[in-house]
């Protein structure tokens, strides 16, 4: 990060209780722009941002993890663009690519969506993930930051309440690398633990954006398809009954929609 070729960059490090030697290595810089701070206890990704937010300074935000990797100009182009932009405008992103333990590419994320897309990524994360962001600070604070009761979908649920009420640029380069298995527990999982903290991430999006899916079926159909397809891999049959049966009548209620609307 602190090879980025923009000249005016603060660097916060939030160590979130880490058990290695991340003190050290931070205190081994002898750079200004670097600040140093810790969490006694571990309190996950979203309070470590937070805690980064709360002690910068600076008019726009953006957002590195362990495992990733900015390109030496991310800010550099990124800034430029969203300074030019419109004040409707509060965000930009750009693309990146997912790299294996060898280094290898292994997946390419390279979303296209601009201007107004909060139907687009109400249901799905579907533009980059927060290290490929650059946030105006004033949108950060309308927000109220990231949602620390996330345990997973911290990333979509920030950009999903940033694009309900601003518009969005993107760079169309590859300006973050993730590097991906790395030898510890990722927040991503694909085993049980995982599965439920997806579903519960799912199931509190419903409740934080009801109005909006009210007045999209069918994202609120995508997002009950995948609540249903969790519970069954969790053996959970009865809550999967349930919100089959949910998805069911809004799908009955919309084709009837519908079909009274041709018929005029």
């Amino acid at each position: 990060m602190l090879d980025q070729t923009y000249p005016e960059l603060e660097c916060i490090v939030v160590d979130d209780a880490s058990k290695d030697d991340t003190d050290q290595i931070i205190n081994s810089f002898e750079d200004d722009r670097l600040k140093y701070f810790r969490h006694e206890k571990n309190k996950g990704a979203s309070a470590a941002r937070n805690t980064g937010i709360r002690q910068s300074k600076g008019g726009l935000i953006a957002f590195l993890d362990d495992d990733d990797e900015w390109i030496a100009t991310k800010l550099e182009k990124q800034v430029p663009l969203l300074k030019g932009l419109p004040e409707r405008f509060g965000m930009v992103y750009c693309w990146m690519d997912y790299y294996d333990a060898n280094n290898k590419l292994i997946h390419q994320h390279h979303p296209t969506l601009k201007g107004y897309v909060f139907p687009q990524v109400l249901d799905a994360q579907r533009l980059g993930g927060c290290p490929t962001l650059l946030v105006k600070r004033n949108v950060v604070d309308q927000i109220g930051g990231f949602d620390e009761s996330l345990i997973r979908g911290n990333d979509g649920d920030f950009i999903r309440r940033i694009c309900r009420t601003n518009r969005v640029d993107f760079i169309p380069e590859v300006l973050v690398k993730v590097h991906s298995n790395h030898g510890y527990i990722q927040i991503s999982r694909s085993d049980k633990i995982g599965i439920k903290n997806h579903l519960d991430s799912q199931l509190i999006k419903l409740m934080k954006f009801k109005s909006e899916f009210r007045h999209l079926p069918l994202k609120q159909i995508n997002v009950l398809t995948d609540i249903v397809n969790s519970c069954i891999k969790l053996g959970i049959y009865s809550s999967a009954v349930k919100y089959y049966i949910q998805l069911k009548i809004i799908w009955l209620f919309r084709t009837n929609f519908i079909k009274r609307q041709i018929k005029r």
